[in-house]
């Protein structure tokens, strides 16, 4: 039987000698009529409860042992995580230093011969016609084009311009229609004499427009990396980062030995 089983059951037994106890407790009156009766009725209240403490007693170190119990594996299991993570932990420390360390170095390296590269077909391309000339690595490997404009869907409507310069009218509602192709909008106070329009008919295409055009800049510009084995930075824009050899201070600390007496003087000791 487990622990918890264990519990259960004296909790159960607690449970049933309280039963008892009332029960007892409300035959205490007709207990008083006979000292037999009496003397029956104390013995089997005070064997119950003892019985009570006990199971009390009982219940309370079984709830204080799977307490402590849970609190044991609780603390084991934050234990075996702590090791489990400490191991993982190391591993991606020594990674970091390592695999990191080499991975920059041929970032930096690449980004370099970028740089060099650009150099060399900038050169080349002095000499070469406008057809012929190259595009630096960097550029082709990392430069995209706009997107172009897409063409959703095309319609057909007819609309109102104006028949003197053939500009659309903002207000197609404000034209009185004469015929299907002619009609006027009419004068206002300030201008008296109506405005002659005609009908024209026009092609609607509804698109999407042209994506932004995104300037291409060097990668080696634009790169930075730390060193992975230590504080600081390895690379910074196209430099690299030389590592600050600030000079270390010397120190002197002086603490008072209370348990050792002063030494004397030399010319004491002489």
């Amino acid at each position: 039987m487990t622990k918890e089983e264990q519990l259960q059951q004296a909790r159960a037994e607690l449970d049933a000698i309280n039963q008892v106890l009332a029960t007892l407790e409300a035959e205490q009156a007709e207990a008083l009529a006979s000292s037999s009766a009496y003397a029956k009725w104390r013995g089997a209240s005070e064997g119950a409860e003892l019985e009570r403490e006990r199971l009390a007693l009982l219940v309370e170190k079984l709830s204080a042992d799977l307490e402590q119990e849970k609190a044991d594996a609780a603390r084991s299991a934050l234990a075996s995580r702590k090791e489990d993570i400490k191991k993982r932990t190391i591993a991606l420390a020594r990674r970091i230093a390592e695999e990191g360390a080499r991975a920059a170095a041929m970032l930096v390296q690449l980004a370099t011969d970028a740089a060099a590269n650009a150099v060399d077909v900038e050169r080349l391309n002095r000499e070469l016609t406008e057809d012929e000339q190259l595009v630096p690595a960097d550029q082709l490997a990392r430069h995209r084009n706009p997107v172009p404009r897409e063409d959703l869907e095309a319609t057909f409507v007819d609309l109102w311009t104006y028949e003197s310069n053939g500009q659309l009218i903002s207000d197609q509602d404000a034209v009185v229609e004469r015929s299907r192709d002619r009609g006027y909008i009419p004068g206002t106070e300030v201008r008296r004499t109506p405005t002659h329009v005609v009908r024209k008919h026009f092609k609607q295409v509804r698109y999407l427009a042209p994506g932004d055009r995104e300037y291409f800049e060097p990668l080696i510009s634009l790169m930075r990396l730390p060193n992975f084995n230590r504080p600081g930075m390895m690379f910074d824009h196209g430099r690299v980062v030389e590592e600050p050899r600030a000079a270390r201070r010397e120190l002197v600390e002086l603490t008072l030995v209370s348990d050792a007496p002063a030494k004397p003087a030399a010319s004491e000791v002489a």
